[in-house]
């Protein structure tokens, strides 16, 4: 196959000098070579600004923006604006790609002819345990429209930049926003216009998974704004399919009830707990309720939803969490 099609690989720089090197490297060793690689310094205080230097000097496909602070919606921006590339790519600097990667993908987009494609990722965690497998497609190669946006509605299909190849022409008036879970509103935008998507159908990209449990982050009412970002799938679900509007529907009430549990294991935003119980019980759906990691999580979320004593069950879930976490830790 040739390298007649040039990919932008726009890489958000914060921070990670620790990690940076072997990203970069994984970029560079790609079997497929016709790479534009972006890094995109974001005011990072660490040595990686100088390290950027450095690489851009090893490989004449690096070029380097330095700028100030943004955040990562308006590092990949500022990636965006310079890229040169046919098709538009994304890596996280602290995560890594096997050398395939590009290739795969770029063989996808030209036997099925979809704008955007999608490769499985691996989940590594940092602290030794083993890596999980994240694939997308349940065996096609390649879903329309509707497919894509109904599993993106749900959980078949996240929003994750890294993972996927755009079509230069997809960016055109679009930019990332300055909020979190900045990725969601792009995809869903997407989802109103391509003719569908395609898969490589193999293990591609390693994101690397820094926490290691629903305690350990902090929750900050910031963090409210996947649920926002949900609720807003909801309504671009109806516009979609019933099958949509289920899947959108599940994912609200399990993010709900993810963000209640956070508030009350960690004692904070207490005015909020209220509304994300009003929120259960609105979208919850008996016949078609979301896969809960375990029945413990489900039997809490049926009696929130049913208006039952819940909370002497979250303390029992507290403790069970503990004690999975300190054997899984054990056998590591």
């Amino acid at each position: 196959m040739t390298d007649d099609l040039k990919i932008s690989v726009i890489v958000p720089v914060y921070n990670v000098e620790r990690f940076l090197d072997r990203c970069v490297e994984s970029i560079a060793s790609q079997t497929y070579r016709n790479l534009e690689i972006i890094l995109v310094d974001d005011g990072s205080p660490d040595k990686s600004p100088e390290m950027c230097d450095v690489w851009a000097k090893k490989d004449s496909r690096i070029k380097v923006i330095h700028k100030k602070n943004g955040g990562l919606g308006d590092a990949r921006n500022a990636g965006l604006d310079v890229a040169s590339g046919d098709l538009i790519g994304f890596v996280d600097s602290d995560d890594w790609c096997e050398p395939t990667m590009y290739e795969k993908m770029i063989a996808s987009y030209k036997e099925h002819c979809m704008p955007v494609v999608v490769c499985d990722v691996w989940v590594d965690w940092e602290n030794g345990w083993s890596s999980e497998k994240k694939c997308f497609g349940e065996g096609s190669v390649s879903w329309n429209r509707i497919e894509a946006a109904e599993a993106f509605c749900g959980e078949g299909l996240p929003a994750w930049m890294c993972n996927k190849l755009f079509e230069r022409q997809l960016w055109n008036g679009v930019r990332f926003t300055s909020q979190l879970y900045e990725d969601i509103p792009v995809m869903r935008r997407f989802l109103t216009s391509v003719n569908g998507i395609s898969f490589t159908r193999t293990l591609e990209y390693h994101y690397i998974q820094h926490q290691n449990s629903i305690v350990n982050s902090s929750m900050q009412e910031k963090h409210l704004t996947l649920l926002s970002e949900m609720l807003k799938n909801f309504d671009f679900s109806k516009k979609i399919s019933e099958k949509g509007v289920v899947e959108a529907r599940k994912a609200v009430v399990w993010e709900a009830y993810y963000l209640l549990y956070k508030m009350i294991v960690q004692g904070v935003l207490v005015e909020k707990q209220g509304e994300m119980i009003g929120i259960i019980k609105e979208y919850w759906d008996a016949k078609n309720k979301p896969k809960f990691s375990n029945a413990l999580d489900l039997l809490i979320a049926e009696r929130i939803a049913s208006g039952r004593r819940f909370r002497y069950l979250i303390g029992m879930h507290i403790f069970l969490q503990k004690l999975y976490f300190r054997l899984k830790k054990k056998k590591s």
